[in-house]
């Protein structure tokens, strides 16, 4: 015998609410991608792990699509079993998206002290012998972002990259990317002409927004967590008050 009443309502409730879960999910993991993907590149050059977050949203966002099984077929059967295991998933999911939110929020703060140091300490070792990681990704910051150099191009005179040189800069400041552009730009110019405008203002700016977007989200995924937390604790009350075991 099937749940009556109030607890009815509260099992449509448990199921619609698992499938705004899992819609959650995929939410979040694309917003994760979507973020890792954005300031995936700076991780070697930052000693601020914020990637972590983005990460860990991923991870979060799967592991909600996974766990919406359980509330589904607990509702639907009205299995106290699947409901406490679908309750005990969620609250440790709950758990893993405020550190990952608050994390990326701590974060936050610490951008811009450590940003402009970080970048100084990759021109000084771009193009070393060892440094591989370094450079690919300073080369790919600067081709994404269309900035060269730290606050401008002219950073690069004072690296030891140019060698002494005031015009040499990576191929990577070039608007048309070629072997050598980076030497050329003066002489050959427009083809080789480079990004004037350095990366700090816009890698501040990228990083700012996508942690205080993965912030954003996880609050939300998680008002709606606690709601249906909620209702999974009152329909296994209200089961076992009707007698209806599963």
């Amino acid at each position: 015998m099937g749940v009556e009443g109030a607890a009815r309502c509260i099992k449509f409730l448990v199921f619609i609410f698992n499938f705004l879960f899992f819609v959650c999910g995929i939410g979040l993991m694309g917003v994760g991608i979507f973020v890792q993907l954005k300031i995936g590149d700076f991780a070697e050059l930052s000693t601020v792990k914020y990637v972590t977050g983005s990460i860990l949203i991923i991870i979060v966002g799967a592991f909600i699509a996974l766990v919406a099984f359980f509330g589904c077929c607990g509702a639907v059967k009205e299995n106290t079993c699947f409901l406490g295991i679908f309750f005990g998933i969620l609250l440790l999911i709950l758990c893993a998206e405020i550190a990952g939110t608050v994390l990326g929020y701590i974060y936050r703060g610490k951008v811009e002290k450590n940003l402009r140091t970080d970048l100084n300490n990759s021109i000084a070792l771009y193009g070393e012998k060892g440094q591989d990681g370094i450079t690919k990704a300073f080369d790919s910051l600067q081709q994404k972002e269309k900035c060269c150099g730290v606050n401008n191009y002219t950073d690069w005179q004072r690296s030891p990259f140019s060698n002494g040189s005031h015009d040499k800069v990576p191929d990577s400041c070039c608007h048309d990317k070629k072997p050598g552009c980076g030497e050329k730009w003066k002489t050959n110019p427009p083809e080789s002409e480079i990004y004037k405008e350095g990366c700090y203002g816009k890698v501040e700016t990228l990083v700012k927004d996508n942690l205080m977007l993965i912030f954003g989200l996880g609050i939300g995924v998680a008002v709606i967590q606690i709601i249906a937390m909620i209702f999974a604790i009152i329909l296994i009350c209200k089961i076992r008050e009707q007698g209806s075991f599963a």
